[in-house]
């Protein structure tokens, strides 16, 4: 079983200024359901925040790529039938607009279920280029929960941090 995820930073920049990696993948992923019930529908979005905090752009099923193409979201899946993420969020920080200081990953139950009610919900945010695992999160050990803030990117120096949660205290 998936530990829940604590608090934590982990920088992401190389050598200060440079990042380590090209690609952010941000991935959910739930069981089918099971002969004769409904699916599940989860959604991954990623908001985009300016320095001060106000949002720029929400990038969901909905709305599939901002306008630079940095972020781009693979659509909505309703049933939770693929065998490996059901949805992936792309995220290319060195192409990010200046203007976007923090972005959070966020995973939404778009049908009113909680998560624990959605067997096999797990996400994971991963480097695309060397498939290292930054973080994973049992998305069914959140319980009662609908929505939730998986992990903020935040510009830190010359590169980015990435920290699990909601990271704006």
């Amino acid at each position: 079983m998936t530990k829940q995820l604590k608090p934590q930073t982990r920088s992401l920049a190389y050598d200060g200024a440079i990042p380590s990696f090209g690609e952010l993948v941000m991935g959910v992923h739930w069981s089918p359901p099971e002969h004769g019930r409904s699916g599940a529908d989860l959604d991954a979005l990623c908001v985009l925040y300016d320095a001060p905090g106000r949002v720029l752009d929400t990038i969901h099923p909905g709305r599939l790529r901002n306008a630079n193409g940095s972020i781009v979201h693979t659509g909505d899946s309703l049933q939770g039938a693929n065998h490996w993420d059901d949805e992936r969020l792309f995220v290319f920080p060195e192409a990010l607009p200046e203007t976007v200081a923090r972005l959070e990953f966020v995973v939404a139950c778009a049908d009113g279920r909680a998560f624990d009610e959605v067997p096999g919900a797990v996400c994971h945010v991963t480097d695309h280029a060397s498939e290292h695992e930054w973080l994973r999160l049992d998305l069914t050990a959140l319980r009662g929960q609908r929505g939730h803030t998986v992990a903020t990117l935040r510009r830190a120096g010359g590169g980015w941090s990435l920290a699990a949660g909601d990271a704006r205290q």
